[in-house]
Order: structure tokens, then sequence, then C-alpha cells
């Protein structure tokens, strides 16, 4: 009935964050409530906490700010243990070489379900920002982008060998661990535009990087932030071909 009832409500709802936030919200209103009460266990007074709430791509998580000082991941499928154990290791290793700032990640229990508690990165968003103030700053921001994906993809830290395909497999020229999904999960200094943080680890990987690239650059163009994708790529091919490295 609760499914019968979110799907007509949210046939009136173009905004499709907001579809999916009053989706969760009408299908597991026990469970949302559950959540923001354990996000508002680590704030300064537990009965008058600032939250903001959002909802995750494909409903998979419902995520808890609090504060603005710390963000809270509930898995809405499953008890979200392995995911939230694999993504911990690689940004505990990752974040040791990474040239931009990777938030500080801890795991919780909730009852039955693994919660990702996570340092908010304060700043601003790509789509926060107008398309053609990015322009400006585009060159300046590619540079940032490929500088990130050229030393996460060469680097090889013992630590998660394992979770590579296979466990010798070695880097190489748009090949090697990668953030995964990076077309947005940065966050920017609206200011400066120097990327402050990126975020989101869950989908980071060991392998080529082309479904990446080419995700990244088909939202990129969808959204009006045209040309990021060229200038990422000619950055990070001379940031490959001139560190003197030899080459698959």
């Amino acid at each position: 009935m609760l499914h019968l009832l979110s799907n007509i409500v949210c046939a009136f709802i173009p905004n499709k964050a907001c579809r999916d936030k009053v989706r969760v919200m009408i299908r597991q209103p026990r469970r949302v409530r559950e959540y923001v009460r354990f996000a508002c266990t680590f704030g300064p007074n537990k009965k008058q906490c600032n939250v903001k709430t959002r909802v995750g791509y494909g409903c998979s998580n419902f995520i808890v700010i609090l504060e603005d000082k710390y963000v809270f991941k509930f898995p809405l499928r499953g008890d979200g243990r392995d995911v939230s154990v694999r993504e911990k290791r690689i940004t505990d290793q990752i974040r040791k070489i990474s040239p931009i700032k990777i938030p500080r990640m801890e795991l919780w229990q909730c009852k039955n379900v693994v919660v990702r508690k996570y340092e908010f990165a304060r700043g601003a968003l790509l789509t926060e920002i107008e398309p053609k103030i990015i322009e400006k700053h585009r060159n300046h921001i590619a540079k940032q982008i490929a500088q990130f994906l050229y030393v996460i993809g060469k680097s090889n830290p013992a630590e998660i060998r394992d979770l590579k395909p296979h466990a010798n497999d070695r880097a190489g020229f748009l090949y090697g661990w990668n953030h995964g999904d990076i077309w947005q999960n940065f966050i920017l200094n609206p200011k400066t535009f120097d990327i402050t943080f990126f975020i989101d680890w869950e989908a980071a990987y060991f392998g080529s990087f082309e479904p990446m690239l080419r995700a990244a650059s088909h939202h990129w163009d969808k959204f009006g932030y045209r040309g990021i994708i060229v200038d990422v790529m000619a950055e990070y091919t001379k940031l490959y071909f001139q560190s003197g490295v030899k080459h698959k």
C-alpha cells in the first residue's frame, strides 16, 4: 500500500531528488526517523539538532547532515557492511597520497546496519555553480582533477591489493586506482575554485578509467559544463608521459 501511495504522490513531483526523498519518507518512515535520531546523538543538543536530509543515488542510502559538521550515510537496502568496509579500506590508504583531501570516515553500528560517518566537506558542488562561471575557471579545475587522477592512478597500496581484480595488476595509462564517479563528487571553494575535497568513494575500483571518464563527459556536457573532459585528458596525458616512468 505504501509503495502504491508513494508512486501516486511522486508522479506529481518533477524534481528527481525531491521525488526520491518523498518516496523514501513514505515507504520507510520508521527507519528514517530512527536514522535521524541516531545521527542526532552526535550533536551538542540531541533534542534540537540542525539536520538536513538527502537520498542517495537510486534510493540506496539515506543521508543525514548534522550541524554542518558530520555526514551520515545509512543503508536503505541490506546492512551496508560490505560496501562500507570496502570504502573505508580504500579511503584510509588513498587519503595518504591524494593531492586533494578525502573526508575522514568512521564506521558505526545502528542496530543491525553499518553506518558511515564522515567529516563534513564545506564548499560547493559543481552543479551549485553556474556553467558560465565554471567556464572561466575550467582549466584550473581540470588541472586539479587530472593531477588527482594521475597520482591516485599510479598508486599501489599494499593494504588494498586484494581488492584489485588481480593482485599483481600494474597501473598504466588511464588504468589503475580511480574514484569511479568524478563528475560531481568534488567540493569547490567558490571563491578560488580550488577543489578542497573528493567525496563518495563507494564506486572506487582498480581498472580502466574509461567508464568513469565517459560518464563524467556525458554529465558535464548534459549540465552545461562543456570542455572539462578535454582539459582533463590533455593535462593527464602531459603528466603521465612526462613522468619518465615505463608504460605498459
